[in-house]
Order: C-alpha cells, then sequence, then structure tokens
C-alpha cells in the first residue's frame, strides 16, 4: 500500500494508492529532465532499470539532458526512446519536482514534492497539480506495510556529507595554522565515483596512522548522532580511517590520552543522551509517546569532548535539541593550551571545530543551524555573536555544513540505488498508470 499524503494550508487530505490497481493502465513511461536545480544530475532510473522495463515490453521515454550524470546514450541503448515531448506516457517520473508550468494536465507524476509538511515554497505546485488533475505519487509518503520509508535518499547523503566536512576540516585546520592530512580530501562532487573518493580518504587515513596529524591540535573525535541510513553512510566513509570506536562516556578520556595515529568516533542513540525531566530517567517507549517530558544532557557531557559532530536524525518540534545557541556560545569559549614540546605550535582556540548537519532541519537538533549552506558555498562559520560568515573558514566559531541536496553530488551511485528501490517498489506493472484515479475507483480522501 502506498500512502501518498498532501497537505495544503489548513486542509490535510490522504491519498492511498494501491498498486495492484495499475494493471489495467497503458504501457508507456517517461523519464523527465531535471531543471529545478543546477546540481541536479540524478535520475530516477538507471539504464539497468530502463532495459528492464523496455524488456517486459513497456516504451520508455527519457528525455535529454546534458547535464545528467548518466548519458543519453546509454538510456537508449537500454532501449529507451530519446525525445523532448513526453506527452504520450502516463507515467512521468523525476527526482525533484517539475516548474510548475511543465506540467502536463491528467497525467500520473512521481517525484519528492516536499510538501507534506505544508511548506510554503511549493504551496503553489500543489495548486497546479489540483488545477490539472494530476496523480502524485510522492516518494516522501512510500511506506511499506510497517510505515517504513521505502525510498530515500539517506546512505548517499551520510557518504556525501561525511567527504565534504573531512574535507572542510582540512581547510578549517589550515586556517587555524595546521597543515593535516584531510587537505588530500576534496568535496564529494570532485570525485568521478565513491571508489575515487574512499581511496582520497584512505590516502589520509594512511598519512595519520604514520602520525603526521600535528601533535598540537590533539586526538580528533567524531561523533556520530541516530543509528539510521544517514549516520550509517556517513560511518561507511569514516571507517576508511585509522580509526577506533568508543563509548560516549570514554570521549573526556580520549581527548586527554588518545592516540595520535588514530581518530576516535562514538555513535549516540537516545539513551545516551536524554533523560527525564523530573528523575533523569530514560524510558523507551514513554518518549516515543511523550517526548516532551525529556531533555538532553548532550551539550554537557559528549558536546564538550567534540571535535566533529555529524548530525543524522530527523527531528520533530515536540523532541529535545541537541544544541542551542546558548550551548554554541560556551563551546568556542576559549580551552586551555594543549602542552607541546615545541612551543611554536600553535593550539586550538576550543575543542569543537565542526558540525556536518546532514539532517538539514533548519532550527532543528542544531537550533542556530537556520540556513542550509549550499554547494556552491558548502560551508560558513557560526560564531559566539551568531553571525554568520559564508565566505571564509577563518575567524572565531563553528564550521558548519548543512547542504540539502547532498546525493547530487554522487549522481550516478545514488541513480542506481533510488532507481533500484523505486523499481523494486512500483515493479513493471507501474508503467500502466493511466490518467489520474478518480475519487470513487481508487483515491480514498480523509480530512
Amino acid at each position: 500500500m502506498l500512502r501518498l499524503v498532501r497537505n495544503h494550508s489548513r486542509r490535510v487530505k490522504g491519498y492511498v494508492c494501491n498498486q495492484n490497481r495499475l494493471s489495467h493502465c497503458k504501457s508507456v513511461m517517461a523519464i523527465r529532465r531535471e531543471d529545478i536545480n543546477v546540481w541536479e544530475r540524478r535520475a530516477p532510473l538507471a539504464p539497468q532499470h530502463v532495459k528492464e522495463i523496455t524488456a517486459a515490453g513497456h516504451k520508455v521515454l527519457v528525455q535529454p539532458s546534458n547535464r545528467r550524470a548518466i548519458h543519453n546514450r546509454f538510456y537508449e541503448k537500454a532501449g529507451a526512446i530519446i525525445q523532448e515531448d513526453i506527452s504520450e506516457a502516463s507515467l512521468i517520473i523525476g527526482v525533484k519536482r517539475p516548474p510548475e508550468e511543465k506540467i502536463i494536465p491528467g497525467k500520473t507524476y512521481a517525484f519528492f514534492s516536499h510538501t507534506i509538511k505544508a511548506q510554503e515554497a511549493n504551496m503553489g505546485l500543489l495548486d497546479e497539480l489540483l488545477k490539472k488533475e494530476v496523480r502524485l505519487v510522492d516518494y516522501e509518503k512510500m511506506v511499506d506495510e510497517n510505515g517504513y520509508r521505502i525510498v530515500a535518499f539517506g546512505q548517499w547523503a551520510g557518504v556525501a556529507g561525511m567527504i565534504n566536512i573531512l574535507h572542510g576540516l582540512g581547510l578549517r585546520f589550515l586556517a587555524l595554522g595546521h597543515h593535516t592530512p584531510f587537505m588530500h580530501i576534496g568535496m564529494a562532487h570532485n570525485y568521478r565515483n565513491v571508489s575515487q573518493a574512499i581511496q582520497a580518504v584512505r590516502d589520509c587515513g594512511y598519512e595519520i596512522s604514520l602520525g603526521l596529524m600535528p601533535k598540537s591540535i590533539g586526538p580528533l573525535t567524531f561523533v556520530f548522532t541516530g543509528t539510521g541510513n544517514v549516520s550509517n553512510g556517513a560511518q561507511d566513509i569514516f571507517n576508511e580511517l585509522p580509526c577506533e570506536y568508543v563509548e560516549p562516556n570514554e570521549l573526556k578520556q580520549v581527548c586527554k590520552s588518545g592516540d595520535l595515529t588514530k581518530v576516535y568516533g562514538t555513535v549516540i542513540s537516545r539513551r545516551h543522551h536524554l533523560i527525564r525531566k523530573s528523575d533523569g530517567v530514560y524510558d523507551p517507549f514513554e518518549y516515543e509517546h511523550h517526548p516532551e517530558r525529556y531533555t538532553s544532557h548532550f551539550r554537557t557531557t559528549i558536546a564538550p569532548y567534540t571535535t566533529c559532530l555529524i548530525n543524522g536524525i530527523y527531528w520533530d518540534p515536540h523532541t529535545p535539541r541537541l544544541l542551542r545557541r546558548l550551548d554554541a556560545q560556551k563551546l568556542i569559549r576559549p580551552t586551555k593550551s594543549v602542552s607541546a614540546v615545541n612551543e611554536s605550535w600553535l593550539t586550538l582556540p576550543h575543542k569543537f571545530l565542526a558540525i556536518c548537519d546532514i539532517s538539514a532541519d533548519t532550527g532543528g537538533s542544531i537550533e542556530f543551524m537556520t540556513e542550509c549552506t549550499t554547494i556552491e558555498k558548502p560551508f560558513c562559520m557560526y560564531d559566539a555573536n551568531q553571525h554568520i560568515d559564508h565566505d571564509s573558514v577563518e575567524g572565531n566559531g563553528i564550521l558548519m555544513c548543512s547542504i540539502d541536496n547532498l546525493p547530487a553530488q554522487l549522481p550516478i551511485e545514488a541513480t542506481e540505488y533510488f532507481g533500484t528501490a523505486c523499481f523494486l517498489t512500483f515493479g513493471k506493472s507501474s508503467v500502466r498508470c493511466n490518467k489520474p484515479l478518480d475519487e470513487e475507483n481508487s483515491l480514498h480522501k480523509s480530512d
């Protein structure tokens, strides 16, 4: 059962589409050109998926695109027809939303609409879909029988985010007077594929293992929040470094006496930092139903011993924040100098240096992350006076990276992964979607 939910102003109506009802429809689908963002090089299906669909007797149209990471000719070789006009298709799929003026009336569209939370920027899009009698299949609301999302890019967001923040740390350390092996790691989109990026991380790790990390910056600690796809993707990259995982309560000791030929990581779950306000106990069952009764001690027990925070948890307004503005001010106060053999060595101004907020919830878990960064300008500095500088990695403050379209930096792998998830969910029968289903036949409304 696919749950398709749309929010519009004060009205919240749910659409539920049963894919078993798609078997009688026309067999033409189209992959539209991504044209809403200059960095969007992904596609909803890779050539191998198109090949299976066309082999089953269905027709696949692909709008030509010179920006798409996978060349047109590979789709043509897989059996697709490359052409501009896709009006013949009954099902039109993409990754991101189409421009409103390009929506073809009476079709079924599949894409991330970003409307489920009634995002103001996309309310016009919903109006246009309703006006043109279009059925929307929103990937965000495709869930299995247990309510878990089927189609998501979380893993690749984690991978790209971790590569980016390692690159950012190299720049930040250099601005503070320290050359580190992280300087050899570039932004995720600079690599042809993930394998090349992993090799760069391994090369960095090799230098760390040789003791080439400046002693003046002390042991580095990376804190990962959450245990889902985002966090796991980030850890996949971190694991290519000479790393050791420790428990959260071991971070303080690691900061004092850790091995400089490795980096340290810890994975934070709810039980590590959430406590009931009344008695300091964590009850997972109660928290699920009453998160407002809980607070987080992350700011006092974990953050002070963190070099880089990789945030991958979903935030709900009823749940406690990890860090507030006041916490940021305390974390970037100057710390005692690290003892060094050579007095000319520089030291870090404070332990907490960077945040990679992969979840990209503005004003969410990280309260002072009020504006996402971009692939063009991936980093900003947040200082104690709540000033954000997008043009430099110098000065006082916390380096922040909060790109909200990270998988676009790894377009080939993300397309293959996403396409497989889509293909397994829809199945070949989904190609036979005709015009929008009428209410009495296949749409269920609820206010």
